[in-house]
């Protein structure tokens, strides 16, 4: 439920909002019995063997349906573009296919999955910094939506389309943005350093030019904030900006007719409690690390993580600067709420749908990634032992290594982790600790913040992690100590499931190919 406060904004009632919690039916657990999307979790390892992820199909159609459901309530033309690169498989488009949804592609590859899919091509948008020359030809012949990602590309676009006597459908990906600590800089692509777009300084330059492009049929601009953007400002401030831009595209006699606002939508991984519990947790270490006792630290090596060092190379332990992982407006509750807000449009606050009515009405685009898949998915592992580490901190030594789960590899983040095997009862005081990996170098930690579990761990225990189906399972696997890459499962509502990813055999991991 959406409600609006005093000062305009709205703020969503997380009471109604059922859907920011994983299906029951993910997993299910009857005395001594351990169910995962309706089969034994034995039938699981014994056929796939461990790590493993998987994926239920349900929630991700539930996903989209809200994104869905947000444009019919409060802008009909909305559309939405579901980002390939959080998990990419023609079975997962495939759902996108089937609940109306189109496609966010970055390579051949995940062209051609789409087709695969059955996705119209006229409802791909053909994204990222560093298009072969093929495949803007493909976009072109094919008529997707191509986003030029800077003037340079624009420029070749057009070139292309000359040589081809094709007038292609291009938006502008815009960057340069002063929004300030909106996520962790790896995943933030909109701001001033960043590979990605055209600085929006230099737009109103590019408008006037492209009368001299009459070979390309030019039809806004697009923006990706970055990944979980948890704050409903920021995509306030881009929609605005994009407006202005839109107005000032009008003027120059050239109708707006697409504004895209990316993705970045937010999952909650826990709730507003545990993430206050955590953020205080990690500043009180951090705060005794300093008088010299590293016994509370709460981040792995008294890393500062969301508390990073400013350009002095101080650290502000008074305010969070990395990603959150706690949102007032998960999934599609950030698009709702960005709606039936207000926007900053020259100056001047207006409410949102009345600002893109001023435009002429454009095509909304989004395109979530994240948001779609993520807590339709998990994953399990074997835990090998637990110790005792400097400072008397617990560590358990987990079966499966970063590159299987890269959301540690690339930050710190925050899951909710369970135990699937042995005593259903927990300690006496919950077990904290540090997870780490079983690959040979020192950044193999899976929890770099300690997690809580109802007892110690064993070896041989299960231990599942919640929310991992975007990117966790897919976008970085990798044969490190010539480990195999795990298998990746797509489950449906009738447990009829989906190999995306087969585990690796000898020969995947090593090619035996003798050539002269």
């Amino acid at each position: 439920m959406v409600k609006i406060q005093e000062d305009g904004r709205t703020k969503i009632d997380m009471k109604m909002n059922s859907a920011n919690k994983p299906s029951e039916q993910i997993l299910q657990k009857s005395g001594d019995e351990t169910r995962l999307m309706g089969r034994e979790l034995d039938f699981w390892i014994d056929r796939f063997g461990l790590p493993l992820h998987l994926c239920y199909s349900p929630v991700i159609r539930e996903n989209i349906r809200g994104f869905h459901r947000v444009f019919r309530e409060a802008y009909p033309r909305g559309e939405v573009r579901y980002a390939v690169k959080a998990s990419a498989h023609p079975s997962v488009l495939r759902i996108v296919q089937e609940e109306g949804g189109g496609a966010d592609v970055a390579s051949y590859n995940e062209v051609r999955s789409a087709r695969q899919a059955g996705i119209d091509p006229e409802k791909l948008v053909l994204n990222g910094n560093c298009k072969e020359d093929e495949l803007i030809e493909e976009a072109i012949r094919e008529n997707m939506l191509i986003i030029a990602d800077c003037r340079e590309e624009f420029d070749l676009i057009a070139e292309i389309a000359v040589r081809m006597g094709k007038r292609p459908r291009v938006l502008l990906r815009i960057s340069g943005y002063n929004l300030g600590n909106v996520t962790q800089a790896s995943v933030f692509t909109a701001g001033i350093w960043t590979k990605f777009g055209e600085p929006i300084d230099r737009v109103p330059d590019f408008i006037k030019s492209l009368q001299d492009y009459p070979q390309v049929n030019f039809m806004g601009f697009h923006t990706h904030i970055g990944s979980q953007i948890t704050e409903l400002k920021p995509y306030r401030a881009v929609l605005g900006r994009l407006g202005e831009l839109g107005r000032h595209l009008n003027r120059a006699g050239i109708k707006c007719r697409v504004i895209n606002i990316g993705g970045g939508y937010p999952v909650s991984y826990v709730d507003k409690d545990t993430w206050d519990n955590l953020v205080q947790r990690t500043r009180e270490g951090l705060e005794a690390a300093r008088r010299g006792d590293f016994s509370h630290m709460f981040c792995w090596a008294g890393q500062t993580e969301g508390f990073p060092p400013d350009e002095t190379g101080q650290i502000n332990l008074d305010k969070w600067n990395g990603e959150k992982f706690y949102s007032a407006y998960p999934k599609w509750n950030m698009l709702r709420a960005l709606l039936k807000g207000t926007v900053p449009v020259d100056g001047e606050e207006i409410p949102t749908v009345e600002a893109l009515d001023g435009l002429g009405g454009p095509i909304l685009m989004v395109e979530p990634g994240r948001s779609i898949v993520e807590d339709a998915g998990i994953t399990l592992a074997r835990a090998s032992h637990v110790r005792t580490i400097s400072g008397g901190h617990n560590l358990v030594a987990l079966e499966m290594g970063v590159t299987s789960y890269c959301d540690s590899l690339i930050e710190g983040d925050i899951k909710h982790w369970e135990i699937l095997t042995g005593s259903p009862s927990g300690d006496d005081e919950p077990f904290e600790t540090f997870v780490g990996g079983n690959l040979c170098f020192s950044g193999d930690m899976l929890a770099k913040y300690k997690i809580s579990l109802p007892r110690r761990p064993k070896r041989g225990d299960i231990l599942m992690i919640r929310a991992t189906g975007a990117y966790s399972s897919s976008y970085m696997p990798a044969n490190a100590n010539s480990f195999p890459r795990p298998a990746r499962i797509l489950v449906d509502e009738k447990g009829k499931f989906t190999v995306m990813k087969r585990r690796d055999r000898y020969d995947d991991i090593f090619s035996q190919e003798i050539m002269n």
